[in-house]
């Protein structure tokens, strides 16, 4: 085997480095890549969440202000008011005092999911006691604007689900309902089972959507105030948590509308672990 001279070596070393280093830079960029690629994911992560709570914090803001304007006024001049103003006052301060219970609810149980301590724990359940709590929860609010709710989800139908979780989502999915439909409305619940899954439909006929608010429903983005077709207060929280949920418990969440003619929000289920 002939030896290489010296300088044949030499150039056979300084080829193997050139090679090297070219590797390397190629391996660097794609470094360099994946890092700015992580760090543009994580400074839009920072952003959503500061948005969010920027939101959450005015949201809070707001009920807290007219609580206290209440009390104040109630507290300076209680004598001078009747009865029926009194009354008026105390009807309000529920009104408002609720609207934030509800909010610091959602806003707990959406914390709680994005750290990881909500606990998962599904089992065969049956799907349609669930809905009948919680259309008895939503009672008092339908009825004040005589909307009909209707359970059609055979008693039969059972799914694998956390039962927190989707006593969360009818909740939040009826009340938004109810708060989007007009007086006299009605509200639809129904199931259908389709392979694997329970595909649930919760249906109104109230003032629908229009498309700019159907690309955002699900996102962060869409959480800002929003009111009812009788004024009620919203942010859209409670239907970001209602995506959470339904993700968890390995379904999908989505919604069919069109603007005045109501809407249809579907959620798959597994029947089985």
């Amino acid at each position: 085997m002939k030896r290489l001279s010296a300088d044949d070596y030499i150039q056979k070393l300084e080829k193997q480095n050139t090679d090297l280093e070219l590797i390397i830079k190629e391996q660097q960029q794609e470094i360099d890549k994946i890092v700015n690629g992580r760090i543009n994911d994580l400074e839009e992560v920072i952003k959503a969440r500061d948005k969010f709570y920027l939101i959450i914090a005015h949201e809070l803001r707001n009920p807290f202000n007219g609580i206290l304007g209440l009390v104040e006024l109630l507290i300076n001049d209680f004598r001078s008011y009747t009865m029926e103003e009194i009354e008026s006052f105390l009807k309000m301060l529920y009104r408002t005092s609720k609207i934030t219970y509800e909010l610091l609810i959602s806003l707990s149980e959406w914390l709680n999911v994005k750290n990881d301590k909500m606990p998962f724990k599904p089992s065969r359940i049956n799907i349609s006691p669930i809905l009948t709590e919680a259309i008895n929860s939503a009672q008092l609010n339908a009825q004040k604007k005589k909307i009909t709710i209707h359970n059609f989800i055979n008693k039969d139908i059972v799914a694998y689900i956390d039962k927190h979780m989707i006593a969360s989502v009818f909740r939040n999915l009826i009340n938004n309902a109810i708060k989007f439909t007009d007086n006299n409305g009605t509200i639809e619940v129904t199931a259908l089972a389709k392979n694997d899954f329970i595909e649930i439909v919760v249906k109104d006929n109230g003032i629908g959507l229009h498309e700019d608010a159907l690309r955002k429903i699900f996102k962060q983005e869409a959480i800002h105030s929003t009111y009812g077709t009788a004024q009620e207060h919203g942010t859209g929280l409670g239907l970001l948590l209602c995506k959470e949920f339904i993700e968890i418990e390995g379904g999908k969440i989505w919604v069919e509308s069109n603007l005045g003619q109501g809407s249809e929000f579907k959620f798959t289920l597994p029947c089985h672990k």
